[in-house]
């Protein structure tokens, strides 16, 4: 496989996830900051009410957009692998958001961007290399055409 396509598909592939992360932060910190600041709901309990509304909302756009899935594909199926992967990365986002605000003072709303930063890596290998598989040997996308010459 030729070095310059794998790369290319693997820095167009993290960008658009970077790009849908970035929405899915966007949403999830306002969201956190609403119940928390507003409905005074305690910061933890928001950040998975949060959580769990912008990993789905991200679903849908990795999947039809990142990894290029169709939509009716094993749509269930995979948004429960999604939501796994996601509850791994919300364990550990949690923990990071704890630790900052008690530990270390953090304002909550600085501290779960930071969390988001650290915990968007696990999302995005924990769904390249399990969620969205099938679409993704290689990193390369499926409608790329190879060709034997010199030019792709």
């Amino acid at each position: 496989m030729n070095t310059n396509i794998f790369l290319k598909s693997f820095i167009i592939q993290i960008s658009k996830f970077v790009i849908v992360g970035g929405l899915g932060a966007l949403i999830n910190v306002s969201i956190l900051f609403i119940l928390t600041d507003i409905f005074n709901v305690f910061y933890l309990i928001s950040e998975i009410i949060a959580f769990i509304i912008s990993a789905s909302q991200n679903y849908v756009l990795n999947k039809i957009w990142t990894f290029k899935e169709k939509l009716k594909n094993s749509v269930i199926k995979k948004y429960f692998k999604y939501l796994l992967i996601s509850m791994i990365s919300l364990l550990f986002n949690i923990s990071v958001l704890y630790m900052l605000v008690e530990f270390f003072g953090f304002w909550y709303i600085y501290a779960e961007i930071v969390a988001i930063i650290f915990s968007s890596l696990i999302n995005f290998l924990g769904n390249k290399i399990w969620t969205f598989k099938i679409n993704n040997y290689g990193l390369v996308n499926e409608n790329i055409e190879f060709h034997t010459g010199s030019t792709l």
